[in-house]
């Protein structure tokens, strides 16, 4: 009986540690980046796409930096290239008029994040559907 309740213990914390790498695999964790922040609001048919990337202490600059906007069948709608800072911040808002309401619009980024000689290149997306009213 007692082999058998160690085992079910067992497993149960076997179950719990690989549940915990699942969740902690999801969210990518930067050693040169401080923050980054995606969103998109929308005012009728107008997507506001904002990014506020931070670095760690002592970044260089923010170089390459790549932002799409993409509708639910993934053909860009907007899209800016050579976004770059040259200190530890680069923070923007972009907008694109016209679009679909009810329409889901996915918002990419991609940039990298110079310091200390080292590049780590940096991304993320977030997905809002256009508010039908």
């Amino acid at each position: 009986m007692q082999i058998k309740r160690l085992i079910s213990i067992f497993l149960s914390l076997a179950v719990m540690i690989g549940t915990a790498m699942i969740v902690t695999a999801v969210e990518p964790r930067y050693s040169d980046t401080h923050s980054l922040d995606i969103s998109i609001s929308f005012s009728g048919t107008t997507a506001y796409c904002t990014i506020n990337l931070k670095g760690a202490k002592d970044t260089d600059s923010i170089t390459d930096g790549h932002l799409t906007l993409t509708d639910s069948y993934g053909t860009p709608v907007g899209e800016w290239t050579n976004l770059k800072s040259t200190n530890s911040k680069l923070i923007l808002t972009k907008s694109v008029s016209g679009l679909t309401k009810g329409e889901t619009y996915t918002l990419t980024f991609s940039a990298n994040v110079n310091r200390n000689g080292n590049t780590e290149p940096v991304s993320g997306s977030k997905s809002k559907t256009c508010p039908k009213k």
